[in-house]
């Protein structure tokens, strides 16, 4: 098996670590799991640690989890390693979306909420809560280690910035269909695909439904 799907979560998101498993592995049952400990008390790391094909682990992160997603996808010891945000529900078996990335090119979707090129600056927002690489390639390696250094909102703008300011890293990504990344807010306003395979629920309102959901 040379493929995984990775997911971190800290004492603050970790009631959502079976939900997202049980939607992951009820859809693709064949890929490994790999769960990144970003903070887990350790009833959550005892349950990890059972579910999980490989655990990684952090120290608590001063700011935000977040900032270790790219690096957690280095650690990844996989060949093809696809980061899966832990309010992402999977709706159909996903393992076609390792046939994206290339060793030189990440695959992402775009953020269609937060702007279009035809606008503004005219550069994409890559949304980050769904992204696939083949090893370890350059402009993940990068990501990782600005993000690390904590200095922006979260990964998502730390690789806006990067391909604002150096477009050569718009040629290290391929694009994905929306469908691998179908956004909450995208739902809310009122445009949806009955073909998509991932919804993202992204925000606290997105935190909120799903908590509703395993309430029921």
């Amino acid at each position: 098996m040379n493929k995984t799907f990775v997911v971190g979560a800290d004492h603050q998101l970790q009631d959502l670590l079976p939900w997202w498993y049980e939607n992951v592995k009820k859809h693709s049952p064949d890929i490994h799991i790999t769960i990144a400990d970003f903070g887990l008390t350790s009833s959550a790391k005892e349950w990890a640690s059972k579910h999980s094909n490989v655990l990684l682990e952090y120290e608590r992160h001063p700011k935000f989890s977040w900032f270790y997603k790219p690096h957690a996808m280095l650690k990844s010891p996989y060949e093809y390693t696809c980061w899966l945000d832990i309010d992402c529900e999977v709706l159909q078996p996903i393992d076609d979306i390792f046939d994206f990335p290339t060793e030189e090119k990440m695959a992402l979707t775009h953020d269609v909420v937060r702007g279009n090129p035809d606008h503004d600056s005219g550069v994409y927002w890559w949304a980050t809560g769904v992204n696939v690489v083949k090893g370890k390639p350059l402009i993940l390696k990068n990501w990782a280690a600005i993000t690390l250094r904590g200095e922006h909102r979260g990964d998502q703008e730390v690789l806006h910035e990067m391909v604002s300011q150096n477009p050569e890293y718009n040629k290290m990504i391929i694009k994905m269909p929306l469908e691998y990344q179908w956004l909450r807010i995208s739902l809310a306003n009122g445009h949806d695909s009955p073909n998509k395979k991932i919804i993202h629920w992204t925000g606290p309102m997105g935190k909120q439904h799903i908590r509703e959901k395993l309430m029921r």
